[in-house]
């Protein structure tokens, strides 16, 4: 693709209703940067980091915001490229930025088509991995950086719309978890997750079954859809309905990178 806005959005959770705080906007024309839009109220005398959003006003149904975007859709009528765009998507349909059929696409899932041998494409093990940052900054203009000096290193050639579907044969998802006494995960069995009945959806770096073992091995019980037992969430890319009913639910959602670092499973090589 060699017309793309990239766009990185901060907002503070995983519900739309936390609203939208900061915009960030690369237009790359083959590979360079020809244009950039930022958006984003600052709260004056705000103490604390100014990240994930926190220290902004929320911009997510201000005019004056929307109106600044679809303009320079406008002038720049390119897809839209974001890291987790089924996320980002998500959001600017709900606040009508851009129409639902607006071409989007996500390049952590055009990279991992490109390389699939990494362990995580989670934005900070990719900008670790390319050497392109010390660290994630979770602010909107320095994310889209990143991403932006990533896709100029690996320019994949595979780019797939948000929502299309691709299987990866490495990870399929049909198989069932085993039983607690027939998992040979090379991890410690502990009691973290008892009580919690979780429920997983989207693409992550495990296969499903795998995810489900791991959860399984610290304490949990494994729900296969949303009901009313499910207590978690764990959310990959491509994120689908489940995500809907969990947030109209009010069940605990979190991100399979943060599934991972609570049970102290980061970077950590999981194996039978």
């Amino acid at each position: 693709m060699d017309k793309m806005i990239l766009i990185d959005l901060e907002t503070q959770d995983f519900s739309v209703h936390s609203g939208i705080y900061e915009v960030a906007c690369l237009v790359v024309e083959d590979y360079e940067i020809v244009d950039q839009l930022y958006l984003g109220n600052e709260i004056q005398n705000y103490k604390g980091e100014k990240r994930y959003g926190f220290g902004f006003y929320d911009i997510s149904e201000d005019e004056k915001y929307i109106n600044l975007f679809k303009n320079f859709l406008k002038k720049y009528p390119y897809p839209i490229v974001a890291h987790n765009c089924p996320f980002d998507k998500k959001f600017l349909v709900h606040y009508e930025w851009i129409p639902e059929d607006y071409p989007t696409y996500c390049s952590m899932r055009a990279i991992r088509m490109e390389d699939n041998t990494l362990g995580s494409y989670a934005l900070q093990n990719l900008v670790n991995h390319y050497k392109v940052s010390a660290e994630v900054q979770h602010t909107a203009m320095s994310d889209i950086k990143n991403v932006y000096e990533i896709l100029r290193i690996v320019r994949p050639q595979t780019w797939l719309t948000v929502g299309a579907k691709f299987k990866n044969k490495n990870y399929p998802n049909h198989i069932k978890a085993r039983a607690l006494e027939n998992i040979d995960l090379d991890i410690e069995t502990t009691d973290i997750l008892h009580d919690e009945v979780v429920c997983f959806t989207g693409k992550s770096d495990y296969p499903r079954n795998t995810m489900q073992e791991i959860a399984i091995k610290n304490g949990a019980e494994i729900s296969n859809n949303i009901t009313s037992k499910t207590t978690m969430l764990v959310v990959g890319l491509d994120a689908g309905s489940k995500l809907d009913k969990a947030q109209q639910k009010d069940i605990s959602i979190i991100s399979d990178e943060e599934f991972m670092n609570i049970l102290n499973l980061k970077n950590k090589n999981i194996g039978a």
